[in-house]
């Protein structure tokens, strides 16, 4: 199955299959004829998938790179690494590098061939759920930064998308839970479609019920599509949209910096947020609050280690202020209206936000 974003000279296709390993030297060779070919993955995926990554290799002959695996290699340094790598192994303006793994290896290597040269092809090869339905798509690269969440980037389309479902088996599962998050947010996003499609199929998805998680993947990857072929660069708002719970959930991560929470936890932590924040502020029609119910209660729950320190309210608050989505000193929220539609608020109240914190968070 092919999925096209339209981006006129950045157009590009999505290639949505399962177990067609093999196929995917022809797809490279096919578009990137007689070049040089780079390779960046993590230990993690270089370990799984082994045997895979030598077969690609003779084939198509790529030099290799692999880092290691975890948000907290998101930086500058790590990113520099890559940069690094690209030089030393020789690729000029035609050569393109293939990133092989979940959403840091593809920001990374992305915000990496955006800059080598001023700007190399690169192919995004997604290993989780949650690259495979967000970030893999649309462009977005970057690293983090002391201060925040992907605050030093760039947009750079990928060449292409090879999404290959068959990755997901050796995906642990909460990793797959945590990108289920990114998933179950297309519902408050995506059309009365895809919130009816979600509640009515939570559980198959949830249990990995191929056919039904194809199609999750399908639906999801062609609502980001549409919003990133109507706003590429965040430009008119409508993009914006996607980040429908990532304020309240990129606070949740900062507060415990980078570790311990997922990012697709602090997704499911931000959606239900900012779901009780729209009730709140009456965004959310009042016949509407029962199918809201409805589908929240489906919402998968995270179990942070009981070990660490409980989200502290006040300071998720003030985190939420050094968010890249924050304009103007004032905080920009996504927040649901009628079942499958959200919209943009700006400069909210701290009251409702708060409220809407402390209930969550327990």
């Amino acid at each position: 199955m092919e999925i096209k974003v339209n981006l006129a000279k950045r157009s590009y296709p999505i290639h949505l299959v399962h177990d067609e390993f093999k196929a995917f030297p022809s797809m490279v060779k096919q578009r990137f004829d007689n070049t040089t070919i780079a390779l960046v993955t993590n230990t993690t995926i270089a370990d799984l998938y082994r045997k895979v990554i030598a077969q690609w290799q003779e084939e198509m002959g790529f030099y290799l790179l692999v880092i290691q695996d975890g948000e907290q290699f998101k930086s500058v340094d790590t990113w520099n690494s890559v940069i690094d790598f690209l030089i030393r192994s020789g690729l000029d303006r035609k050569s393109v590098v293939c990133a092989l793994g979940g959403g840091v290896i593809g920001d990374l290597v992305g915000f990496a061939a955006s800059a080598v040269l001023r700007g190399i092809s690169f192919v995004q090869i997604p290993t989780t759920l949650l690259a495979m339905v967000d970030s893999s798509v649309g462009g977005k690269t970057g690293v983090n930064h002391a201060l925040g969440k992907n605050l030093i980037g760039a947009f750079h389309q990928p060449s292409f998308v090879y999404l290959d479902s068959k990755f997901l088996d050796t995906l642990p599962d909460r990793e797959f839970v945590a990108g289920y998050g990114e998933l179950f947010k297309y519902a408050f996003i995506g059309g009365r479609g895809m919130f009816d499609f979600v509640n009515k199929n939570n559980d198959g998805m949830l249990t990995k019920q191929k056919d039904v998680l194809l199609e999750g993947i399908r639906r999801s990857v062609e609502i980001k599509a549409r919003v990133v072929e109507a706003d590429e660069r965040e430009e008119n708002g409508l993009r914006a949209m996607l980040n429908f719970g990532h304020t309240f959930g990129h606070a949740l991560e900062r507060f415990y910096r980078y570790e311990h929470v997922l990012h697709g936890e602090a997704v499911i932590f931000g959606i239900k947020c900012a779901c009780n924040l729209g009730m709140r502020l009456h965004t959310i029609p009042q016949e509407f609050r029962r199918e809201y119910d409805g589908i929240l209660a489906k919402c998968p729950t995270i179990n942070l280690p009981q070990t660490i320190q409980r989200p502290n309210a006040e300071i998720l608050y003030k985190a939420m202020f050094t968010d890249k989505k924050t304009i103007g000193g004032k905080l920009h929220f996504v927040v649901p209206t009628v079942p499958g539609e959200s919209v943009l608020r700006r400069d909210i109240p701290q009251e409702p936000v708060w409220a809407a914190i402390t209930e969550n968070v327990g």
